[in-house]
Order: C-alpha cells, then structure tokens, then sequence
C-alpha cells in the first residue's frame, strides 16, 4: 500500500497554489476558464488511476474457489463454489460422474439448483433406488461455521427430494477441514468424501484397512457406518437392506446351525470380512458362546465358532448337542489318560460331518489348565479350526471358514513365494502361511528383508507381494 502512496506521490503534480496566483492576475475570463480546464483535467488522471488500484484492492475477490460440495452415490461429482455459492466448476470423479453430468451447463448456478439437477440425474438413470439408497454430501472449506450451514441446508433439501421421489433415503454428510485427506484420495483414486468416510471406518475398527474398503459403494459404506456407530458423520435415515436377506434371516439361519433354541442373542450387524458383506451373529446358550458370520447376500455360512463347555441342564439331565457328541467321541484314552492325535482328529471330524481332509495341521497345547489338541484341516471349500480337550475329548472351540476352491498346500504355496523371490528354503526364516479366504498369506525373513505374498489356492498364482528392510 506505502508503495502505491508513493508512486502516486510523485506522478502527482504540487502546484495547486502557483495555479491559483497565475489565475488571479488573468483578466481574460476564457484564458481563465481554459487553463482551469486544463490543469483540472491533469489533475484528475492520476486520481482516476488511484481510484482503480484501490477497487482491484479492496473489491471481494471473484472466480476463486472458495467452498467444495461432493456428491458420492457411485457417481462422483464434486462442485466449486464462488463465495456466494455460485457454481464456478464441475468436476467429475468416475465414469458414472461423467455420464450424470452429460450435458448440462451448471457454470453460474446456484448451489442449490445444481445439487438438485444432478440428484434428479441421478435418480433417473437409477443410481439412487430403494435397495440403494444412500448418498454421501461433503462440504470443504475453510469456514467451518459457513460449512456446517451448507451441510445443513443441502441435506435437508436433499431428503425432500428423495422423499418427493417416493425413495426413504439415508443421507450421510460431513464437513472436512483436514487438507492431508486429500493426499488419500488422489493415492486411492477416490473423491476426498470417500476418503474421509473410510478414514473414519478404519480408525473405528482396527480391523478394516483403506485398501479393504476403498473399492466399496457409499451405500456399503453407509451400512459400515451405522454399524460401527462413527460419530464424525451425520446420517439421516436407515441404509436399505433390501438387497441382502436381513438381520432376521441371518440370525435363523446361525441358530438353526447351532441347534439351540431360544438363546441370547448378543448381537446382529452387517460388517464387511474377506471381501464380502456379512452379518455377524453372536448369541450364547447354557455356557456356551457362539460366532457366526452369514454371507449377507447368499445366506451361506462363511465362518462359525464355539467356546466354552455346555453346562447340564438341570431340570432335565440333558446337555446341549456340543457336549453330548464330545463325550460320546471320548470312550477310549491312551495309557497316560490322554486321547491321541488320531482320536483328537476323529472326535473334530466327526463333529465337522466330514470324512475327506487335506491340509491337515495337529499340535498339542497346554492354556488356562487345559491340555488340548490345535487341529486344523480343509474339506470342500471349507477351513476348520478345532481345540480338542485331550483329557476328556470334548470340542473346547471349533470355527469353520469358506475359502473357495484349494488345489495347492501350503508347502506348494510357500515354495512358490520362496521361488518368486529367489531366496532358498535354507536362508529363509520366520516362515508363516496361512489360508485366509480363498488365499495363502506367506511370509518369511531372509538377510535385511521382510516378504510378503499372497497367492491364490485355487491355482498357485501370485496375487501380490512385497519386499520391505526387516525393522
């Protein structure tokens, strides 16, 4: 500002007096007027070139982007703001993004009118129905306050939209202030909304990683969220279950299973495991706990596990069905007063219902004074996990777990890690593999490195690996 005031200085003529002494001795009222004319009209150049610096200074800035309003459903669009909300841009996320903008011109329009625009887009080429009826609004910015309002105002006007559409939405909505989630996003190729909507999941549940979540909808994302109750986000409205068979189903299904009746259950939700949706089931009966984990769009049981021993019941002398069949599998003891391994293996297959195994697994353990047998075997497309007291040969815990179709061992799965990395058996160290789902998880340590691989069972073919300095 000193230098404008300066510059100005010096371009300005100091005569104002001296033209005024002139004046006084001019008796010709044209030579007068004239020469008024003349140095008035020098006078006011550089006062008009003043008076435009000061507007460029002090008027409000325009064409800048001050506010950002996402929009996620599976399209992705992201629209720039004026600070009068006015759109100055459209920006889309993903192909379906692009395709609900088509053609239209927002350049200009109020907030209001282009969320509407797109939201009717939206729903006319059935984004938006009532099996998915979900939609993420973020709103960034550096004005939390003037945020929080937008948020308000475009949620509320949303829900009426949907409603007038005959479609009970579930709107989930936030404002982000943290710019560092922008470096997520352009890593993952996801909106900054998607991005903080799974940030917020993975710190909620240790379980969940961004890579895990980052290829899921909002509306899966929205059925996580109210799930595992994030409070960072608002949602109005329930996520539609519509498409999957349900908390009640899911529940029939994990009890029938378990053959109890009328037990406590514990908990039902959604949760997303080994990249499916599930419901998860916890519910226990006579000392007895049980875990279920029900495909959520197939109703096939993924995964299931006891614990604890059955207690007797009382009025009527009976067990439940875990303790009956473990007692009945333990008739004949080794000399030590122990079963062996090969009636710890018959008691955990009988339980199973199976007769053929691969990939079988056996060690004995001693926890909580309890001496018992780990035992772990595939058959079909099926993982099992038994503990097996070896005292009595009663079932302590058992869990069963889909993992597709298994043609390679572990061995083979380990050897074909070790070839990839060109590191021989006898140099490696630390070596673990582990059938998850449908892949082996191997890792070993050789010289400075940590390796990890994950290979598909079905065929031995290498899914991904990595190769970091061992810490």
């Amino acid at each position: 500002m000193n230098e404008i005031r300066n510059a100005f200085t010096k371009i300005t003529p100091h005569k104002l007096d001296d033209i005024k002494e002139e004046l006084k001795t001019r008796d010709d009222n044209i030579v007068v007027e004239t020469k008024k004319k003349k140095k008035r009209y020098l006078f006011a150049v550089p006062v008009v070139a003043l008076c435009m610096v000061l507007m460029v200074m002090f008027l409000p800035a325009t064409g800048q982007v001050q506010t950002v309003v996402g929009l996620d459903v599976n399209p992705s669009v992201e629209l720039n703001l004026d600070d009068d909300y006015k759109i100055l841009e459209v920006k889309t996320n993903n192909e379906d993004g692009k395709k609900i903008v088509g053609d239209m011109d927002l350049t200009g329009s109020d907030v209001e009118v282009g969320v509407n625009a797109l939201i009717g887009a939206m729903l006319k080429e059935g984004y938006i129905d009532e099996l998915k009826n979900s939609l993420l609004v973020s709103v960034t910015g550096e004005n939390e306050a003037e945020n929080e309002k937008l948020r308000q105002q475009l949620s509320l006007n949303i829900d009426e939209l949907l409603k007038a559409s005959d479609i009970n939405g579930s709107i989930v909505s936030q404002t982000i202030a943290d710019k560092s989630i922008e470096e997520l996003a352009k890593q993952y190729q996801i909106s900054v909304g998607k991005a903080e909507i799974i940030q917020q999941l993975v710190s909620k549940n240790s379980l969940y990683t961004f890579e895990s979540l980052k290829d899921l909808s909002i509306h899966e994302l929205n059925l996580l969220l109210q799930s595992n109750q994030v409070e960072q986000v608002t949602i109005t409205g329930s996520a539609s279950e519509s498409g999957y068979i349900g908390k009640e189903k899911a529940q029939s299904i994990a009890v029938a299973d378990a053959n109890v009746s009328n037990p406590t259950i514990l908990k039902v939700e959604m949760d997303y495991d080994d990249g499916m949706m599930v419901y998860e089931v916890d519910f226990h009966k006579n000392g007895v706990e049980y875990e279920y984990e029900i495909n959520a769009l197939t109703g096939e049981i993924v995964k299931k596990e006891t614990d604890g021993q059955a207690r007797t019941n009382q009025s009527s002398g009976s067990t439940s069905q875990q303790g009956s069949q473990s007692s009945s599998n333990a008739s004949s003891n080794t000399s030590n007063g122990q079963i062996s391994q090969n009636q710890a293996k018959t008691i955990a297959k009988n339980h199973a219902g199976v007769q053929s195994v691969s990939q079988e697994k056996i060690k004995k353990d001693y926890d909580d004074g309890v001496t018992k047998y780990e035992y772990e075997f595939v058959s079909g497309n099926y993982k099992y996990e038994y503990d097996i007291n070896a005292q009595t040969g009663s079932v302590i815990k058992h869990e069963k777990e889909y993992v597709g179709q298994v043609n390679i061992s572990k061995d083979q799965a380990k050897q074909k890690a070790l070839s990839h990395a060109n590191v021989s058996a006898s140099n490696a160290y630390d070596v673990e593999v582990e059938l998850d789902n449908q892949y082996y998880e191997v890792s070993f340590k050789s010289g400075q490195y940590e390796y990890e691989y994950r290979i598909k069972a079905s065929d031995g073919s290498i899914v991904s690996h990595e190769k970091d300095y061992d810490d």
